[in-house]
């Protein structure tokens, strides 16, 4: 059981994670420091660097699920450990990303966020870096724009899933995140489908923990042979153009999605030299 904001809760953390053994091994022990009753459910995307074999000599208590062919990703990896926890009796589910490093005030702040919505709304934890110059995730507006903490919740159009929590009761109404995305998306669908149920999506008032800064373009890869954009396209860390008009067609309509299904292969059919006049400094360029 963990106290915050005057009541007692019990918490399923929910983590991914693949060949990155002393990250993820940092990570579980930051969890089980701030919250040492919390269960932890942990998928290893079958990972070959002995991260398994570590956090079951470490800690024995997580609840270790492994993956079969290394290929579930964020999204998949996350559904699964979902799925698995699902069963418990849970006041909340905490997704947290292995590369976070959790301020001491994140589960307070985050379950006082929680309390002041009556346990029912998301709040995402807003994350800086690591040297706490830059604000990098938590969510965005409807203009995209990249929400800074203000002492204030502030409502979330776009999510970052990486420090996420999540009510039982938004739980039972949304259900898990939806299993068609590997990697990316499944955040960002997560958060649309709760608004769309008139669940609200919510920052924390301050950060809650700092991580690394993914600089990946996952629509172009520059610098590139096309046939090696083209894989990089409809790689799972990549933009799949199937993932993109599921996820499209869900959201803003088949129109939509068809029209970004074309642009993303017509974005990467065309050389460098004309992405780079044309959007200037987008896409890696």
């Amino acid at each position: 059981m963990i106290q915050g904001a005057n009541s007692t809760h019990r918490i399923a953390i929910l983590l991914t994670c693949f060949n990155r053994k002393a990250t993820t091994l940092r990570c579980l022990r930051r969890a089980l420091d701030l919250a040492p009753t919390a269960d932890i459910f942990l998928v290893d995307d079958n990972s070959t660097d002995g991260t398994s074999e570590a956090v079951a000599g470490a800690f024995p208590h997580v609840h270790l699920i492994t993956g079969e062919g290394g290929d579930l990703f964020w999204s998949r990896g996350m559904h699964l450990a979902w799925e698995c926890a699902r069963a418990g009796c849970y006041s909340h589910y905490l997704w947290l990303n292995d590369d976070v490093i959790l301020n001491d005030n994140c589960l307070v702040e985050l379950l006082a966020c929680s309390s002041f919505c009556e346990h029912q709304a998301i709040i995402s934890g807003i994350l800086e870096s690591h040297d706490g110059k830059e604000i990098l995730y938590g969510g965005t507006d409807s203009t995209k724009r990249l929400l800074l903490p203000n002492g204030k919740m502030q409502s979330i159009t776009n999510m970052n899933g990486n420090v996420v929590l999540v009510p039982t009761a938004v739980f039972s109404t949304i259900g898990n995140l939806d299993p068609y995305y590997h990697h990316d998306l499944g955040d960002v669908d997560y958060g649309l489908r709760a608004r769309q149920h008139d669940v609200r999506v919510l920052t924390s008032r301050v950060t809650v923990g700092s991580c690394d800064k993914n600089n990946m373009c996952r629509v172009r890869l520059p610098n590139s042979k096309l046939s090696n954009r083209m894989r990089k396209l409809y790689s799972p860390l990549g933009s799949p153009p199937s993932a993109n008009f599921h996820f499209r067609r869900k959201h803003f309509g088949s129109l939509n999605a068809g029209a970004y299904y074309l642009y993303l292969h017509f974005l990467n059919i065309l050389p460098d030299w004309i992405v780079r006049r044309i959007w200037k400094g987008r896409y890696g360029l």
